[in-house]
């Protein structure tokens, strides 16, 4: 223990666990441009859940531009781990003379075990409930669905049915109607047929009567001129030469 503690003392870096030392730094020109520098060196222990050590250095850069010209440099890094170390040693030392740490963290452990499968347990159960719910709703819904089909079914070929036996009648109605209309222009038509024909008929007799009578006129006249025509010869006759 002595030698380490004046290898501490002779870097004058007693309390550090990461060191560094930059004797000789040369440098002609640095140019350096940096856009979103982030630098982080982390050192962290945990007792809970066993021992748990994180050692690690975090750097981000965004967008970096670097020159650098005439560089002449020394540096020493150093990480020592031996506080590390002896906060592990006394941990574990603790839990060699305190067993009973354990104990009451594998408790902790199995009482939110039990408190995850209850969770767990209460969900499947509220979950099969649901389901079987949804599932009965859906067959209402379907059964529902199903008579409301069949009863506009049935209104559907009941309205046909009517609609077709009424149109059946109308077409009855329509050709008994039309049949009578040509019956009574049929009876109609052969009444002025006869009528027609007893017009011309008693006409053609109207015109034969009277070019009959014409023509005994004719023939009388003809008598009276032949009778004029004798009787003109016979007074000829009996006057002197």
């Amino acid at each position: 223990m002595g030698s380490e503690e004046t290898a501490r003392e002779n870097d004058g870096s007693e309390d550090s666990d990461v060191f560094l030392d930059v004797p000789v730094v040369k440098v002609d020109e640095i140019d350096l441009e940096v856009r979103d520098l982030r630098a982080r060196v982390s050192l962290r222990a945990e007792v809970l859940d066993l021992v748990k050590l994180h050692v690690g250095a975090d750097v981000g850069l965004g967008e970096t531009k670097l020159t650098i010209k005439g560089v002449e440099a020394q540096a020493l890094l150093k990480v020592r781990l031996d506080n590390v170390a002896a906060i592990v040693e006394r941990v574990l030392q603790t839990l060699d003379n305190n067993p009973q740490i354990l104990d009451r963290l594998a408790a902790t452990a199995e009482s939110a075990v039990g408190h995850v499968a209850g969770g767990a347990e209460k969900a499947t159960s509220q979950l099969g409930q649901g389901a079987g719910k949804a599932v009965g709703e859906v067959g209402q819904g379907a059964g529902k669905a199903v008579g409301e089909v069949g009863e506009g079914a049935g209104d559907a070929a009941s309205q046909v049915g009517e609609g077709a036996g009424k149109a059946v009648g109308q077409v009855g109605e329509g050709a008994g109607e039309a049949t009578s209309q040509v019956g009574q222009g049929a009876g109609k038509a052969a009444g002025e047929v006869g009528e027609g024909a007893g017009d011309a008929a008693s006409q053609v007799g109207e015109g034969a009567g009277k070019a009959a009578g014409e023509a005994g006129d004719t023939a009388k006249e003809a008598g009276d001129t032949a009778k004029g025509a004798g009787e003109a010869t016979t007074g000829d006759e009996g006057r002197p030469p």
